[in-house]
């Protein structure tokens, strides 16, 4: 086990809750250690890691206001394979995972926050670019990530096979747009839907689970709020909120239901909104 996993049951652990719907939620800071992510547009303030952790953190306070457990899955600016998060979240009985992230562009031009759930074939050219580049982290001998290319799309297709008749994967559809209403109050920047994409950050996740990418670090305008305090306590609150809605809305309807009623319904069609084209992410 990653050893940053035995140090998150010890350390990470908030409060014990009883939010609607709600018992654990994994909140994850895309990057860390040496896997920086991108490089912030003003000066002097860093990289999109850096940035992801402050903004979890935020997440995590809220939500441990509403009495809900939750885990990070790192705490501190420290390496940890695509493959780990998704089995640290497993492995604590998550009822959502949340992976966030900030955008970047070759040139900036693009804006706005999107949120993804997972899919084999991407919404668009730019989403597929998109989760390629969040897929090039540093991953460990045997995970999915570092496999040969043809194994890696023959487990893709498995593991998408099996969501298809999940109510997990339902649901993370139906998550990603309680995050992107929350967060379009709280973000003077475009909605820009919710998407598919094949991240691999999601893969093997045994519950709802999505990416979101809450603003352009590289655009002039949104770059500086993503990393302003403001930005940080706004993200936060929208994505937190959002996680309670779809906990009201979803998951207490769910964990009502008999057991003899909780057939897998098929999945809903994807939802997008967005239409600006978007260049590949550079590091």
């Amino acid at each position: 086990m990653h050893p940053h996993l035995l140090l998150g049951a010890a350390a990470l652990t908030l409060l014990t809750g009883a939010a609607p719907g709600l018992d654990v939620v994994v909140i994850d800071p895309g990057h860390g250690g040496t896997n920086m992510g991108a490089p912030a547009r003003a000066a002097g303030t860093g990289w999109e890691k850096e940035h992801t952790l402050r903004i979890a953190r935020r997440v995590a306070e809220h939500l441990r206001a509403e009495g809900v457990t939750v885990y990070l899955t790192r705490w501190a600016d420290v390496d940890m394979t695509l493959a780990n998060r998704v089995r640290y979240a497993n492995a604590h009985k998550a009822d959502v995972f949340v992976s966030v992230h900030l955008n970047s562009t070759e040139k900036p031009g693009p804006v706005g926050h999107e949120t993804f759930f997972l899919a084999l074939e991407s919404s668009d050219e730019a989403a597929r670019r998109l989760a390629a580049y969040e897929n090039e982290a540093v991953e460990a001998p045997g995970d999915l990530a570092s496999a040969p290319s043809g194994a890696a799309e023959t487990d893709v297709a498995d593991i998408l096979r099996d969501l298809g008749q999940t109510q997990a994967h339902e649901d993370a559809q139906a998550l990603a747009a309680a995050i992107q209403r929350r967060m379009t109050p709280q973000s003077p920047f475009p909605n820009r839907g919710v998407l598919q994409a094949p991240f691999n950050v999601l893969m093997g996740a045994s519950m709802p689970a999505v990416v979101v990418e809450a603003g352009f670090l590289n655009h002039p305008k949104e770059g500086l709020f993503v990393t302003s305090e403001d930005g940080h306590a706004r993200i936060a609150r929208g994505i937190a909120d959002g996680i309670l809605d779809f906990g009201r809305l979803v998951a207490e309807a769910r964990k009502a239901r008999p057991t003899s009623a909780r057939a897998p319904a098929p999945p809903a069609p994807p939802t997008t909104t967005a239409t600006e084209p978007v260049a590949p992410r550079t590091p």
